[in-house]
C-alpha cells in the first residue's frame, strides 16, 4: 500500500520513538537495538543520554527510506492489484510517481543498494517483489545519483522461484503493424542469492502506407509520368502559352504516349503522384538474452554479474527515385527548346532503408559494509555496433547520359538495370567502459542527528568510429576518457522526535559538489543544494538548486552523416510540404551543456493513516548550449542555421541538414501538482481463526495524477537574436507547439479475479504562428487512454490444474484512436501533417498469456 506515515530520522530508518519519564528512585531499565541486514546502519547510541527510554522498531529488510518521506511505497498486495505482468509494464503504470519534478527518468535500487545498470532488474517477474518505494529527488544524492531525478527501490521476497512463460499478440484496428512477442524466463531467489536467465524475441510487421489513408503531395515537382519546366525559370514555350491564354511555367506530361507530341495537351497544370505504394514503416526484429547471478561474499558482501545480448534488425520502403532530366529540344516533345522533366523512376527498383544492431553488455557489482558505512562498486563494458543502408538510386549524371545518347526519359528501365545502385552505408561501433565507486555512512554526529556524507569516484573510457563503407575519407574516429568525483553530505539542522530546535518542526540540508575531468572538454563541475522541512507533520516543504554541466554523448559527435531521401518536410518558409533529401548524424563540434534546475515543493498527507498524497512544485529550468536536432525549417531557424538549408533559385526547399546543435539558452518555468491515492475498500474483514484460510483480499482502488503547467518558455537560438516564445505560437521540432498543460494519469481497480485500469496522457490544442497562411498551422488536442485489463485464471477456475498461476491480459493502446488534427489558416491539412504520418499506428490493441511454473 501507499504508506502515509512521515519517515523518521536517518539513522533509525523507520524505527518509532517513544519517550517515557522513569519514575523518581527507578533505574534506566536500557534501550533496544536496531536489527539491521548489514552493520552499516546500526543505531547511534550517543543521541540521547537523559532519564529516557527508546524504544526501536525493526526496520524492513531492503528498505531505503531514509529521513525525507517517501513519494509512495506499494506493497505485496499493491502490485498484485496494479497486475503487471512485467516490469516494464509496472514502470509504466507507476509512471506518474516516479518521474521526477523536473521531467527527468527514475533511477533504481534493488534491496536498497545500487546495481550495475537498470538491466538487473528489468528481467525480474513482478511476482518476485515485495514491495517498490519511490523517494525523492532529494534522497537521490544519498545513494550517488544526480538530484534530479527520483529514486525507484525494488525490494525482493527472501525466497521465490520460477519459470516463466508468456506469449502475446496484438494489432492495429485499422490493419497493419501487427507484434508478435514470445519471452521465456528463470527466477531463483534464496536470500541474497539470485540467478535470473531470460529469453525475449519481439517481432514488429511492416505497415504500409498504402494502409493508411494518405493524400498524394500536391507540392512535390515529381510525377510517375512526368512534369515540365522551363530552364531557368518562366514559361515553358511561349505557344503554349498563347494556347492556354497565361503563361504556363509548369506543366505535366500527358499520361497517353500518343498525345504526347501534341501542345495543347500540355496547358493542364502539374500532377502529383501517390507514393503511399511504394513507402512503409519499418519492420522489426529483435532477439535479447539476458542473465544476472548474484552471490554473497562473506557476511556483508554482495557481487552480481549481468550479460545482456540484444540484436534487432529492420526494414523499410522508402519510396521511389526522383530524377530530374533535361529533355533535349530534337525530341517529340512539341517545344522549341530543351525542357526539364521532373519524374519518379517507377520503372527502377523501390528504394529501401535496412538497419541492424548488435548490442553486448557486461556488468558487475560488489557492495557490502564497513562500521556504519555501505560501499558499491560497479564495473561494466558496452559494445554497440550499428549498421544502416540507404538506398539513393542510379547516379544522376548517367541518367542525363543515356538521355543526351537518345534513351526514352519516360522508360529508362533499360538504363536503371545496367547501372548499379547507390547505397550508402553506414557503421558505427562504440566501445564504453565504466567503472564507479560509492561509499556513504555518517561522519560527524549532531544534536539534531548523525551527518551523512556519500562519495562518488567515477570512470569511463568510451571510443566511437563512425564510418560510411564506400568512403573511407567519411570516418570519423573518437576516444573519450572521464574521471571524476563528487561529495554529499546531508546535514541534520533541527529534529522534532529529539527536541532539537522542535518549534520549527525537522530541517536538513543536503549539499553535494562534484568534479569531472572530460576529454577535449575539460574541467566540468556541478553541485546541488538542498533543503527539506518538515514545518508540522503531515507537511514537508523542499527546496533545491542544481547545476550541471554535461558533455554530449560520444556517439552524438560521431554518427556518420547520411542523407535519406524522400522525407516528408514541411517548409514553414514557403507553406510548403514536399518529400527531400534529409542529412543526418554526427556534429564534432557540440560544446557542453549547462543545466541548472530550482524546485519548490511542498507535499501534504492530509488524512492520517490513508494512502492519499498532494504534491505541488515549481521548477525553474535554464539550460545553456542545449544540445537539439533541427526538425523543422523556420524562419527564425533559418536565419540562426542557414548553411542547414538548401533551397534551388525559386525558394524551394531541396535539402535539410538536421545534424544536432548547440542552442544559446533556454529558459522554462512550470508548476507541477501531484495527486496519487492507493487503498482497499469496503469493510475491514475480522481477523480468521486460528488455522483458519485467510479471508480474500479486499478490493483496491488506485489513482495517480500529474498535472503540469507551464508558466514560461522562452528560447534563444544564438547570442544576439530574439527570444521565441515557444508557448506563444513558436517551434523548434516543427511538429506542433509546445502545450501550457498536459496531465498524466493511471486510475484502476481490483476485484478477486479481475483487474482493469486506464491510463492517460492528455494536451490541449497549440499553435505554430506565421504570417504565411500555408504555414499558420493549428493543432488539435490529444487524449490518449490505454486500457489494461488482468484475469486470474486459477481464481476462475480454482480446481483446473492448468490454471495454477496463469494470467490473461489485455490491452488497448490509444483507446479512442485519436489522431491530432492539423489546419493551416485555410483549412487544409498540410501533406506531412497528415494524422496518418503523425500516428501511422492508431489504436493497437493486445492479449497475451501468462504462466509461472
Amino acid at each position: 500500500m501507499l504508506r502515509s506515515e512521515t519517515a523518521p530520522s536517518p539513522v533509525a530508518a523507520t524505527m518509532m520513538e517513544r519517550r517515557m519519564r522513569v519514575a523518581v528512585g527507578r533505574t534506566l531499565a536500557g534501550a533496544a537495538v536496531m536489527a539491521m541486514p548489514l552493520p552499516a546502519a546500526a543505531q547511534d547510541d550517543t543521541a540521547d543520554s537523559r532519564e529516557d527510554i527508546v524504544v526501536t522498531g525493526k526496520r524492513p529488510s531492503g528498505s531505503a527510506i531514509g529521513d525525507i518521506a517517501p513519494v509512495a511505497v506499494l506493497d505485496a498486495a499493491a502490485l498484485r492489484a496494479l497486475g503487471a505482468t512485467s516490469m516494464e509494464q509496472l514502470a509504466k503504470l507507476i509512471a506518474p510517481l516516479t518521474t521526477s519534478a523536473s521531467g527527468g527518468e527514475p533511477v533504481f535500487l534493488l534491496n536498497g543498494r545500487r546495481i550495475s545498470g537498470y538491466r538487473e532488474i528489468w528481467t525480474l517477474p513482478p511476482e518476485a517483489l515485495e514491495r517498490t518505494e519511490v523517494l525523492s529527488e532529494q534522497d537521490a544524492a544519498r545513494f550517488g545519483f544526480a538530484p534530479t531525478v527520483r529514486v525507484v527501490n525494488f525490494v525482493l521476497k527472501p525466497q521465490f522461484r520460477a519459470i516463466v512463460v508468456d506469449q502475446g499478440a496484438g494489432t492495429t484496428t485499422d490493419g497493419g503493424g501487427g507484434t508478435e512477442r514470445l519471452e521465456l524466463g528463470s527466477t531463483r531467489i534464496a536470500g541474497d542469492r539470485r540467478t535470473l536467465l531470460s529469453i525475449n524475441y519481439d517481432r514488429q510487421n511492416r505497415l504500409r502506407a498504402t494502409q493508411r489513408p494518405y493524400l498524394p503531395d500536391s507540392d512535390s515537382p515529381f510525377d510517375r509520368i512526368g512534369n515540365l519546366r522551363a530552364i531557368g525559370g518562366g514559361s515553358i514555350d511561349p505557344a503554349l502559352d498563347a494556347l492556354a491564354g497565361r503563361p504556363v511555367t509548369v506543366a505535366a506530361v500527358p499520361l497517353d504516349p500518343t498525345r504526347r507530341a501534341t501542345l495543347a495537351d500540355y496547358a493542364a497544370g502539374p500532377r502529383a503522384t501517390d507514393l503511399a505504394p511504394f513507402l512503409s514503416l519499418r519492420s522489426r526484429d529483435a532477439l535479447k538474452v539476458d542473465g544476472t547471478h548474484v552471490v554473497p561474499i562473506g557476511r556483508t558482501m554482495l557481487a552480481s554479474l549481468n550479460l545482456t545480448m540484444e540484436a534487432e534488425r529492420g526494414r523499410a520502403l522508402a519510396g521511389l527515385q526522383g530524377a530530374t532530366l533535361t529533355v533535349p529540344g530534337d525530341t517529340a516533345l512539341p517545344f522549341a527548346g530543351p525542357v526539364l522533366l521532373d519524374r519518379y523512376l517507377d520503372e527502377g527498383a523501390v528504394l529501401t532503408q535496412r538497419n541492424d544492431s548488435l548490442t553486448l553488455h557486461a556488468a558487475s557489482t560488489v557492495q557490502g559494509g564497513f562500521g556504519r558505512w555501505l560501499w558499491t562498486v560497479t564495473g561494466g563494458y558496452d559494445r554497440v555496433r550499428a549498421r544502416a543502408a540507404v538506398d539513393r538510386g542510379v547516379a544522376a549524371d548517367a541518367l542525363q547520359a543515356a538521355v543526351d545518347a537518345g534513351a526514352n526519359p519516360f522508360d529508362l528501365g533499360p538504363t536503371l538495370a545496367a547501372q548499379p545502385m547507390i547505397v550508402t552505408r553506414s557503421r558505427t561501433v562504440t566501445g564504453t567502459l565504466t567503472g564507479k565507486a560509492t561509499a556513504t555512512g555518517p561522519v560527524l554526529q549532531l544534536p539534531a542527528g548523525p551527518a551523512q556524507l556519500t562519495l562518488n569516484a567515477d570512470y569511463a573510457r568510451s571510443s566511437s568510429s563512425g564510418r560510411l563503407a564506400d568512403d573511407a575519407g567519411a570516418a570519423s574516429d573518437l576516444t573519450r576518457t572521464v574521471r571524476g568525483g563528487s561529495a554529499s553530505i546531508d546535514l541534520p539542522i533541527a529534529s522534532a522526535d529529539r527536541g532539537v530546535l522542535s518549534a520549527i518542526g525537522s530541517l536538513s540540508a543536503n549539499v553535494l559538489f562534484g568534479l569531472t575531468g572530460v576529454s577535449d572538454y575539460g574541467s566540468l563541475a556541478s553541485s546541488n543544494f538542498a533543503l527539506n522541512w518538515t514545518p508540522k507533520r503531515p507537511v514537508s516543504i523542499t527546496a533545491s538548486i542544481n547545476t550541471a554541466r554535461t558533455p554530449p554523448a560520444i556517439a552524438t559527435l560521431t554518427q556518420p552523416i547520411v542523407t535519406v531521401p524522400n522525407t516528408p518536410f514541411f517548409d514553414f518558409v514557403t507553406g510548403a510540404s514536399a518529400p527531400i533529401a534529409v542529412t543526418g548524424g554526427g556534429n564534432t563540434d557540440l560544446r557542453p551543456e549547462e543545466r541548472q534546475i530550482r524546485t519548490l515543493g511542498i507535499g501534504w498527507r492530509p488524512i492520517k493513516d490513508k494512502q492519499l498524497n498532494l504534491n505541488l512544485s515549481y521548477i525553474d529550468t535554464r539550460i545553456t548550449d542545449q544540445v537539439a536536432n533541427l526538425g523543422s525549417a523556420t524562419a527564425a531557424l533559418q536565419a540562426a542555421f542557414p548553411d542547414r538549408f538548401v533551397r534551388d533559385d525559386s525558394g524551394r526547399l531541396l535539402r535539410a541538414d538536421i545534424r544536432p546543435v548547440n542552442l544559446f539558452r533556454e529558459v522554462e518555468r512550470k508548476l507541477k501538482a501531484e495527486v496519487s491515492f492507493f487503498g482497499p475498500i469496503g469493510p475491514t474483514p475480522t481477523p480468521p481463526a486460528k488455522d483458519a484460510p485467510p479471508p480474500p483480499e479486499r478490493p483496491q482502488l488506485w489513482s495517480f495524477v500529474t498535472l503540469t503547467a507551464r508558466l514560461d518558455d522562452r528560447l534563444t537560438l544564438r547570442p544576439g537574436q530574439g527570444e521565441l516564445d515557444l508557448l506563444d505560437g513558436e517551434t523548434l521540432d516543427g511538429n506542433s507547439g509546445r502545450p501550457r498543460y498536459e496531465v498524466m494519469g493511471n486510475i484502476g481497480g481490483s476485484k478477486g479475479a479481475f483487474r482493469m485500469g486506464v491510463y492517460a496522457n492528455w494536451r490541449p490544442g497549440t499553435r505554430i504562428r506565421s504570417p504565411l497562411p500555408a504555414s499558420d498551422l493549428r493543432f488539435s488536442g490529444l487524449t490518449f487512454l490505454g486500457l489494461y485489463s488482468q484475469m486470474q485464471a486459477d481464481k476462475i477456475a480454482p480446481n483446473a490444474p492448468w490454471a495454477k498461476r496463469m494470467v490473461f491480459q489485455f490491452e488497448v493502446q490509444n483507446l479512442l484512436n485519436d489522431r491530432v488534427d492539423v489546419r493551416d489558416r485555410s483549412g487544409a491539412t498540410p501533406y506531412r501533417f497528415q494524422p496518418s504520418f503523425l500516428d501511422p499506428y492508431g489504436r493497437i490493441v493486445r492479449l497475451s498469456v501468462r504462466k509461472l511454473f
